[in-house]
């Protein structure tokens, strides 16, 4: 197990923090598009504890993860995380299922991490807008941020799901959970990271 503290912004420009990052020297990793899912019983019990059990696919392999909530702020998230490699999506998901859990929702990205000052910087694309986060030692994460010019006010602790909701909420959409990329923008984001 381990403790995952991060700082999450919106309304980011992954332009401007790219240039900040380069600057800093930091040393960048392929972007990549990433399919998620999370499960829960049919009582959600799951998440009206705050824990999240997500399976992922990326195209360095899969993951399984549970998260469950720590001590967080307004700005910054702090959770334990269990995770670990899966081989086989497939049979990972039938074993889940098995225990009773199905999928609540999907939500897919494209991630392009940084390492920099013992940090991962996130620049993360989603269908409801451009986030970054920084993860790493909690004393690193606000000089960092003012290092790569995001401000303060902009920081939250809020999941991309609620972070999600809530965008659906202000544009006058039903509510959904999960969230994806339409068959047309998924198609332009996979060329737009193949030819980089």
């Amino acid at each position: 197990m381990s403790m995952e503290v991060e700082l999450k912004f919106v309304q980011a420009n992954h332009a401007a923090v790219r240039q900040a990052l380069d600057s800093l020297g930091a040393k960048p990793q392929e972007p990549y598009f990433e399919e998620n899912w999370v499960f829960d019983d049919a009582e959600a019990r799951l998440r009206r504890q705050g824990v999240l059990l997500r399976l992922r696919r990326k195209p360095q392999g899969g993951v399984l993860t549970l998260k469950q909530p720590g001590p967080s702020s307004i700005q910054v998230k702090r959770c334990a995380e269990h995770q670990t490699r899966v081989g086989d999506l497939e049979a990972m998901r039938k074993v889940l299922e098995g225990l009773g859990y199905t999928v609540a929702f999907g939500y897919e990205k494209v991630r392009e991490k940084w390492a920099v000052q013992g940090c991962e910087v996130c620049l993360d694309r989603l269908p409801f807008g451009d986030f970054v986060e920084i993860e790493g030692p909690e004393s690193e994460l606000a000089p960092l941020a003012e290092k790569l010019g995001l401000a303060p006010e902009l920081s939250t602790s809020r999941t991309y799901h609620d972070l999600n909701c809530a965008w659906r909420a202000e544009q006058g959409l039903e509510p959904r959970d999960g969230f994806v990329f339409s068959p047309e923008e998924r198609e332009q984001l996979l060329k737009q990271i193949s030819s980089r």
